[in-house]
């Protein structure tokens, strides 16, 4: 069931003539890649770790002012209830299945990789939504970071489980 998910490149273009806007937040930074038609990829980057890549592209405001003040205000607490148009290129049919599912857990709440697994139809597929999720290239967007392991253990987030609970903590979430 393994589907090459991940490009080689960045689709469509070389990534150095895609945009970029950073917005500084308490715990770092985030950095969305976007074009026109959507965005490709969001970032997080803690304060005192080196960045993953180097700044490609250019800076530019994002075409969807009303993100920016979501994200400042997920970090005040507030949900992001703004549906933001995605690049999905990339992605297998499976992946896109569990982001989208993802993409429904609401705010302040978690499900498991197992329970995700059971909702996508694959009761032993835990360790296929882990794969999955570990592909989505915008956290917060697809907000993967509120799956977690069995008896609310936190594993699995490709930004860090530094972020990851951050991220839970500051929804309201209590766990072991």
């Amino acid at each position: 069931m393994r589907v090459q998910d991940k490009p080689k490149a960045w689709p469509g273009k070389n990534e150095f003539q895609w945009k970029y806007f950073s917005l500084a937040v308490p715990p770092g930074l985030i950095t969305l890649y976007f074009q026109r038609e959507g965005i490709y990829c969001l970032l997080l980057e803690q304060k005192g770790f080196p960045l993953e890549r180097p700044r490609a592209g250019r800076a530019a405001s994002l075409p969807w002012p009303e993100l920016e003040r979501e994200l400042q205000g997920y970090f005040r607490g507030r949900e992001i209830s703004g549906d933001y148009p995605l690049i999905d290129q990339g992605y297998s049919t499976w992946t896109q299945r569990v982001l989208q599912l993802t993409k429904s857990i609401p705010y302040g709440q978690t499900l498991t990789y197992k329970e995700l697994a059971e909702k996508a139809g694959v009761p032993g597929g835990a360790r296929a939504v882990g794969q999955a999720l570990s592909r989505n290239r915008t956290p917060l967007l697809i907000p993967c970071h509120r799956v977690i392991g069995q008896k609310g253990k936190l594993i699995g987030f490709s930004s860090g489980l530094a972020w990851k609970e951050r991220l839970l903590k500051l929804e309201g979430v209590v766990f072991s």
